[in-house]
């Protein structure tokens, strides 16, 4: 078996690294996002508007998240600036909580 040179080993790492990522994980999914993996198991279970995900494996235990679904159920989450906006500041300026 022929070994790789250190140089052409670090290429090949350096490419996988480089490689985007179509499905994650809900652990990677909170990194890419910046959103908590318990809220992110929260959203998944969203009866409502629930992230879409996979269950892959015999049990179906390995939960996966494909990258383009996620964003575009990310932008489905936008609220419009303003939006609610007058009426919680008159309910504060009333002094309301």
């Amino acid at each position: 078996m022929r070994q790789l040179s250190s140089k052409k080993f670090e290429r090949l790492r350096m490419t996988k690294n480089r490689v985007a990522k179509e499905y994650f994980k809900v652990a990677e999914l909170s990194e890419y996002s910046s959103i908590s993996q318990r809220t992110l198991r929260d959203h998944l279970k969203d009866p409502v508007n629930p992230i879409p995900f996979y269950r892959v494996g015999r049990a179906g235990r390995i939960i996966r998240i494909k990258k383009s679904e996620f964003d575009l159920w990310m932008d489905s989450q936008r609220e419009e600036q303003g939006e609610g906006i007058d009426e919680i500041i008159e309910d504060l300026l009333k002094g309301g909580n």
